[in-house]
């Protein structure tokens, strides 16, 4: 346009007087093109882990709906498949998550329903959080959310093509996508996993299992703090150590409920623990605690009704109730069957005599 004015007239300062004319057209400015991007403004790195959050909805993907938060710092996810979207069910959500980690400085939504509804600025108010919410038609300004809405739409795709049997149709694949993600290594945390930034350690998958892992020491407070309270358990309780040989017959406890239990004599087959022991009942192993066995002394049944008259005896029990405890009838039945006459006892004669003691 300055060119073709230029071919026919010409005025000091031409240019910028069409320019300016240009500009200040309405109609142009109607038709004219987006503007040019603004300088990239990030947010400011989060000092710590749950700081500051993102969430977003997914779907609907294979009739299902996915409630995503993402937490800046670490990009650690959480992901929630759902049903509906209801501004209930996100504010119920949130308080779980809030329950679990804490509630974070700042969270970051859009403008859907479920963030601007009348649930959800009571509940950020309560607990302290700032809500910011995205321009309309921006999504940019909540990438954090946005980029892992994408990452998870493709990997559940991806995990829907590959038709593998061992995955059901939702919850496996989440499952699957959250555990890769989680402990994949990211350039953004200095080659760290979101599981190692936001938990302070590395999640163990399948693949550690190739490499081989060493037991590591007790810590010294942990291990002064278990022998104290071991000690203190034994005195109050006079615990004292019980060890029992595999193939040696004992008494194990047969719970018939939380409080009711009978002796079953078994077989001890080996030592599973520090305290735990597994025993043959009739063909049937069965787990047991130390605290829940006893060994079965030799001779303990040949000799019980030796020791139960040594003990009628002792206490010059009357005739029926030792014949009664003798043949297994209560002293009733065994009176109904048969008449008894209790014997006269002769009274006891004291010693009158004279007893030397030499010292």
């Amino acid at each position: 346009m300055k060119s073709l004015a230029r071919s026919y007239v010409y005025w000091p300062n031409i240019d910028e007087d069409c320019g300016r004319t240009v500009q200040s057209c309405t109609e142009c400015q109607l038709q004219s093109k987006t503007p040019a991007k603004v300088p990239l403004q990030m947010w400011k790195s989060a000092q710590e882990v749950w700081e500051r959050i993102h969430v977003d909805f997914a779907g609907p993907l294979h009739g299902t709906y996915y409630m995503v938060v993402v937490d800046a710092m670490s990009k650690w996810p959480e992901i929630f498949e759902l049903n509906n979207i209801t501004p209930g069910t996100t504010v119920k959500l949130l308080k779980e998550l809030f329950a679990r980690y804490g509630n974070p400085k700042t969270l970051v939504s859009d403008n859907g329903t479920q963030f601007t509804s009348e649930l959800f600025k009571p509940m950020c108010e309560e607990r302290g959080v700032t809500h910011v919410r995205t321009p309309p038609y921006h999504p940019q300004f909540n990438g954090q959310a946005e980029r892992f809405v994408d990452i998870l739409k493709r990997r559940i795709k991806k995990l829907k093509g590959e038709g593998s049997p061992t995955l059901s149709p939702n919850s496996d694949c989440l499952d699957t996508v959250l555990l890769a993600y989680r402990t994949t290594p990211n350039a953004a945390l200095q080659g760290k996993s979101p599981a190692e930034v936001f938990l302070g350690r590395r999640l163990r998958t399948r693949l550690s299992m190739l490499v081989p892992t060493q037991e590591q020491p007790e810590p010294d407070f942990a291990a002064d703090r278990r022998k104290q309270v071991e000690a203190q358990f034994n005195r109050r309780h006079g615990a004292r150590s019980r060890e029992f040989s595999s193939g040696g017959q004992v008494m194990v406890k047969s719970h018939r409920g939380a409080s009711d239990f009978e002796w079953t004599e078994g077989t001890m087959i080996k030592r599973t623990g520090r305290v735990t022991y597994e025993v043959d009942i009739g063909g049937k192993h069965v787990l047991r605690h130390a605290n829940q066995m006893r060994k079965v002394m030799s001779g303990q049944k040949n000799d019980t009704s030796t020791s139960r008259d040594l003990l009628l005896d002792l206490f010059e029990t009357d005739p029926v109730t030792k014949k009664a405890c003798q043949i297994g009838v209560s002293v009733s039945e065994l009176k109904t069957s048969q008449k008894w006459s209790t014997p006269v006892i002769p009274p006891r004669v004291l010693f009158q005599g004279t007893l030397n003691y030499r010292i």
